[in-house]
Order: structure tokens, then C-alpha cells, then sequence
């Protein structure tokens, strides 16, 4: 059997990338027809012999995603070929991480490396959820992520850590309650007061629940928010006990107080990257950890 059409696969690459044909049709970088993208799916499909994905809902079938996996790797390179070959790539660093991350830390963390790296050119997401990380990390469009370390990662993805902070929470210094042990005293394992916290699907919370559900506490969040700005700011507008982390170097606004934790795991802060890096990602990663040191002080 003959190897399958270079071009019918890099049509397939951008149609599973993209979810589908009629997407995909519109973000190639060149110019085709939607009619001779499907006729060429379906002679890609004939010459291996398997579906390679359902029509309408699109969806890989195992095939296919066999396939992308395998292609992803090079067809995803190819537009940054010209670029390293030339040497631009050489001093082009693209990051993923938090907004508060990207304003308030990467700034310090790249001066050293402006320095010596004047051709520096930087690429700058935002991105907070883990699978749109490792999606960003497996489709090779970043080179680095800050992000929070999750207790199980992909086998492919490599981490640094950076920083272990400690979760809090904050609360009016209007309230008397000094400590957790008061919040959790006499709750019969169901504590009744009102908490501000991230989503379910955020590491603080799994970690904040997971310790709960082994000192047999249930506390279920009466408000849930999409960032710790937010947690803050419905604290100090007396809504309930906020969920947060004691970052280095962030103070807790006037008005707030903390109230510690005791004995609950940390949030694990770090670098997260795939394969080998180039040089100017390995120089960004002896700042980053530099910087974090610097921050335990």
C-alpha cells in the first residue's frame, strides 16, 4: 500500500484542528474550495481504508484522532519554519498564564533577558483553565506556561516549580471570628456561613474541598466568581468569607483581614512546557525561578 497524499493530510490537520471542513476552510492559509476539501477527505479516507471523522456533529472518530496526533507535531511547525530558519525564532518566546501573572510578575521576570536578548520578541496569551493550557502546549503555540500544577498532569507536559502559597481567607475586620476552627466549630459537618470562592474547576478549590472532605466539613460556595480580584472585591462588600491565596508581595486591602488555615496543602505555582527548549525559553526559566526565589524572601 502506498503512503497516503502529503496534502490530503495537511488538509485533514487543519480540519480536526479546526473542527471541521467548513471551518477549516476558512482559517487555511491559502486559498480552497469546501466542495474539493471533502472530496479530498474522502479520498484520504478510501486510501487508508477507515473514517477518519463524523460528518454533522463533527467529531473524531479514534481514527482520526490516531491520525492528528501523529501529523499534529509537524503540520503545526510548519508556519514557524521559515521564521527559525532564518534565526527569528531564535529570540521569539511565547507565554500563556494568568492576567495578574502577565501585568504584575512576567514584566520583572523579562527585564534581565531585554537586556540581553535586545531582539526580543514576545507572544503573550491569557489563559487560566489547565486543558487550555495543555491544548496551547500540544498544538506547540506556546513555549511556557505559568499556571497552577494540578495533582495529575499529561505524561507529555514538564513542570517547574515556582512557589508554594498558602490558601486563606479574608474577611471584613469588622468580623470577630479569629480563626477556621471558630468557622468550622459546631457546624455538625455542614458549615452554614456564606463563602466566596472560583469555580469548581479551579486548583484552589480542589485542594480547599479535598482537605474538607478528610476533616469530614462540607462548605459549599454561595458565590461563585471567575477570578481572586473578584473574591476580593465581594469580601470587602460583606457578601461572606472569601477563598483566596497569600501571594507574595500582594496586600490585602484595607478594611480585610486574614484568617490562616492550618494544615491545608498549598497552591503549587509553575512552569509547565513540552520537549526540548530553545535557548531563549531556557534563559526565560532561570529568570522565572530567580524571580520566585526572590518572592520567598
Amino acid at each position: 500500500m502506498s503512503p497516503p497524499n502529503v496534502h490530503h493530510l495537511e488538509l485533514f490537520y487543519y480540519v480536526a484542528t479546526f473542527g471541521g471542513i467548513t471551518p477549516a476552510v476558512r482559517k487555511m492559509p491559502y486559498g480552497i474550495q469546501q466542495p474539493a476539501v471533502s472530496s479530498q477527505m474522502l479520498q484520504l479516507e478510501r486510501e487508508l481504508g477507515v473514517k477518519l471523522f463524523n460528518r454533522r456533529p463533527f467529531a473524531l472518530t479514534p481514527a482520526g484522532s490516531e491520525l492528528h496526533t501523529f501529523i499534529s507535531s509537524f503540520f503545526s511547525g510548519l508556519p514557524n519554519i521559515a521564521a527559525q530558519l532564518r534565526g527569528e525564532e531564535s529570540a521569539h518566546l511565547r507565554l500563556a498564564a494568568s492576567g495578574t501573572v502577565l501585568a504584575n510578575h512576567i514584566p520583572d521576570v523579562l527585564e534581565k533577558i531585554r537586556r540581553r536578548q535586545p531582539n526580543l520578541r514576545l507572544t503573550l496569551q491569557e489563559a487560566v483553565k489547565p486543558s487550555d493550557i495543555e491544548l496551547l502546549l500540544a498544538n506547540q503555540e506556546i513555549d511556557f506556561a505559568i499556571s497552577t500544577l494540578q495533582k495529575s498532569m499529561p505524561a507529555a507536559i514538564k513542570t517547574i516549580e515556582l512557589l508554594r502559597l498558602p490558601l486563606i481567607l479574608i474577611t471584613p475586620e469588622s468580623n470577630t471570628v479569629k480563626g477556621f476552627s471558630a468557622i468550622a466549630k459546631d457546624s455538625e459537618g455542614t458549615i452554614d456561613k456564606p463563602l466566596i470562592s472560583l469555580s469548581s474547576e479551579h486548583e484552589i478549590n480542589r485542594i480547599f474541598h479535598d482537605e474538607l472532605v478528610k476533616r469530614k466539613l462540607v462548605w459549599a460556595p454561595k458565590v461563585e466568581v471567575t477570578s481572586l480580584e473578584l473574591v476580593t472585591k465581594y469580601t470587602h462588600c460583606g457578601y461572606g468569607y472569601g477563598l483566596t491565596i497569600d501571594a507574595p508581595g500582594v496586600k490585602i486591602p484595607a478594611g480585610l483581614r486574614k484568617i490562616a488555615l492550618p494544615r491545608f496543602p498549598p497552591l503549587r505555582l509553575g512552569l509547565m512546557f513540552q520537549g526540548k527548549l530553545k535557548p531563549i525559553a531556557e534563559l526565560f526559566a532561570l529568570a522565572a525561578v530567580t524571580y520566585a526565589k526572590k518572592l520567598k524572601i
